[in-house]
């Protein structure tokens, strides 16, 4: 089977989604809202654009023609995504939502920082097939290739975030580090985290002994994973956004032992729990 960095961090979080969303590829038992997602899908999808067509031609876009673009993109985006506006934590509307990206990807494409995408691959794909027929594969948002130093690349994951550091983990770099590794036979000379809200880049050190050591770590999981139980590990973290939550008993059972008494509206005959909010 092919193994991404999400699969694998999704084993870690909780082996029964895992084996239900990777191995099984069952429908989630909980309508997915990808209000959250929006944002980062329209400017790392604008990025990959730029990245892989649109620098060749014109590499400096004025705002009027970022604008147009970003707009052609975000209509094909709301065609393609579930979102529930109605939710109470949907504050911004589809239009504040396209300005922000407008204008975040504006001040970037006008800034120093536009050189990290000026001589970029965006969405590159790496695989690793292991002999006993699995692969590690990686899907890197970018690969920066220094015009002057031909040798040296940058590898650098895009992250919508509105919070540096929020969800985001250093095993993440050393994944797509060790794939760059073996195809290409070295180390990248820098990578790190590029949050488009900040129009930053968040270095990650990334060295021989790190990488050999998250390179065990990996090697245990992926053999654990091919002869696991699959059972459920219930945290508030992951059964929080887990879309496998309804009907999952241990979950249910861990989110009871979390809330208070009072959020506990009634219980049905049949296991069911109503919770109060």
């Amino acid at each position: 089977m092919n193994i991404s960095y999400n699969a694998w961090r999704t084993y870690k979080e909780c082996p029964k989604k895992f084996h239900l969303e990777y191995m099984k590829k069952a429908p989630p038992t909980v309508l997915v809202n990808d209000y959250f997602k929006l944002y980062g899908l329209l400017v790392e999808k604008f990025f990959e654009m730029f990245c892989n067509i649109w620098r060749f031609n014109t590499a400096f876009m004025p705002s009027d023609m970022i604008r147009d673009k970003m707009s052609i993109l975000y209509e094909g985006i709301l065609n393609t995504t579930t979102v529930m506006w109605s939710e109470p934590y949907c504050r911004l509307s589809s239009e504040e939502i396209f300005e922000k990206a407008v204008g975040d990807v504006c001040a970037i494409m006008d800034s120093q920082n536009q050189n990290y995408f000026l001589n970029s691959k965006s969405e590159v794909t790496i695989e690793l097939r292991l002999k006993d027929s699995n692969v590690i594969t990686g899907r890197l948002d970018f690969i920066h290739n220094d015009p002057i130093f031909r040798d040296n690349d940058t590898i650098i994951d895009g992250k919508g975030s509105g919070k540096i550091g929020k969800n985001v983990s250093d095993d993440q770099i050393f994944f797509y580090s060790l794939l760059y590794l073996f195809k290409y036979g070295k180390l990248p000379i820098e990578a790190g985290f590029f949050y488009y809200q900040y129009n930053t880049f968040i270095p990650v050190p990334v060295d021989e002994k790190k990488i050999n050591e998250f390179r065990a770590r990996l090697s245990l999981d992926v053999k654990n994973i091919m002869t696991s139980d699959y059972l459920p590990t219930p945290c508030a973290k992951s059964c929080k956004y887990c879309n496998y939550i309804e009907g999952c008993t241990a979950g249910t059972e861990a989110k009871i032992k979390r809330m208070k008494g009072s959020r506990i509206k009634n219980i049905k005959g049949d296991g069911l729990v109503e919770f109060s909010f």
